[in-house]
């Protein structure tokens, strides 16, 4: 179990430090966040994920320049949480903290993300010393683990036959649409074999 501790910058905002790593820019934390709001291209959904709370500097930036978003908030650390609440004086719709990658495969944000495809943001620096484990939930939450890769096949009516998801299985590298579509090419299923005039025509597209 990390240690979250706060410390008063000079402008008067607690700063998060999770076992002495700073989860945000400690003497510029409103600064860094607009900065990181400037970088994000917000036009492909009006609905997002954001893998990271930190300080929730990033978050409330977010909300400001982009009052439309829905945005769900995902966080390992409920910690966090309280002190964002009282110091951004700010309420949190859609909020959920997972310790685990179980709790979040089980999770109904799990499904909606998958089903929607929403596209997920995150602030490397409020991940802290979880960055495994927010590794772990980004790569299924973006479509690129075997589970999630089977997940959003299975919205499309495809099903991965079990000799495609025990090869997957040895790998922990992100899954590529290059990847993706090998799995069908491969795949035995019916769905999969209407489909797959399809997706080797997109394969050939990505060579």
């Amino acid at each position: 179990m990390s240690i979250i501790s706060f410390s008063e910058n000079s402008a008067g905002y607690l700063i998060p430090f999770e076992d002495g790593k700073a989860l945000c820019d400690f003497n510029s934390p409103i600064e860094e966040a607009e900065a990181w709001v400037a970088k994000q291209d917000l036009s492909i959904s009006n609905e997002i994920v954001v893998l990271g709370l930190g300080g929730g500097f990033h978050v409330q930036a977010l909300k400001e320049a982009h009052p439309y978003l829905k945005i769900h908030l995902i966080e390992c650390r409920d910690q966090l949480l309280p002190i964002y609440k009282k110091q951004i004086q700010s309420q949190v719709e859609n909020y959920s903290c997972f310790q685990s990658l179980e709790s979040l495969l089980d999770s109904e944000v799990f499904e909606t993300v998958v089903m929607k495809s929403l596209p997920v943001y995150f602030m490397q620096n409020t991940w802290g010393t979880q960055e495994d484990l927010f590794y772990s939930l980004w790569k299924n939450l973006t479509g690129r683990s075997v589970y999630a890769i089977a997940k959003h096949f299975a919205n499309l009516g495809i099903e991965i036959d079990e000799g495609t998801l025990t090869s997957l299985k040895a790998t922990e590298k992100p899954l590529t649409i290059k990847d993706a579509t090998d799995i069908i090419a491969n795949s035995n299923s019916p769905a999969a074999q209407e489909s797959r005039g399809y997706f080797e025509t997109l394969k050939e597209l990505l060579r």
